[in-house]
């Protein structure tokens, strides 16, 4: 708020012109273009193996590596299109991605984590457990 309404979403873009504004500026983009493998690995992979069981009517095993990198390129330009269009709503992408999944990450998981993680749990907290995760929920309007 002290720096009025010419803060823009991009805090980095906000930086005065100066030379360490720069410098901070291009080190934020080498971080971001050097991470990116490492952030999408988990759910390229997932999305690799659930795309191939589903074109290989379930069987598991034998994918050829030229199969994995081309689902893998278009989940790539896929983002990348969606990166395009939204790149001025970047606000709102990111509220809603942290609504999106937010919300059960700090409610929903907790409680499951706890009955899966301790066995010789009292029957009180777990019933508890599984009553917030209900809750959350029906809050949330999910299928169960």
């Amino acid at each position: 708020m002290s720096f009025g309404n010419d803060v823009r979403t991009v805090m980095t873009v906000s930086l005065p012109q100066v030379p360490l504004a720069t410098t901070v500026q291009l080190a934020y983009s080498l971080a971001v273009v050097f991470t990116f493998p490492l952030q999408n690995f988990p759910a390229l992979e997932i999305v690799c193996v659930a795309i191939e069981r589903l074109l290989s009517s379930g069987k598991v095993g034998g994918s050829s590596g030229i199969k994995r990198n081309m689902i893998s390129s278009c989940l790539i330009v896929g983002l990348s299109i969606i990166a395009l269009i939204t790149m001025n709503d970047l606000d709102k992408v990111v509220s809603f991605m942290g609504s999106l999944l937010g919300i059960p990450l700090a409610f929903i998981m907790p409680p499951l984590i706890q009955n899966k993680l301790q066995k010789d749990l009292v029957k009180w907290r777990r019933n508890t457990n599984i009553l917030i995760y209900v809750k959350c929920v029906e809050c949330l309007d999910y299928k169960l």
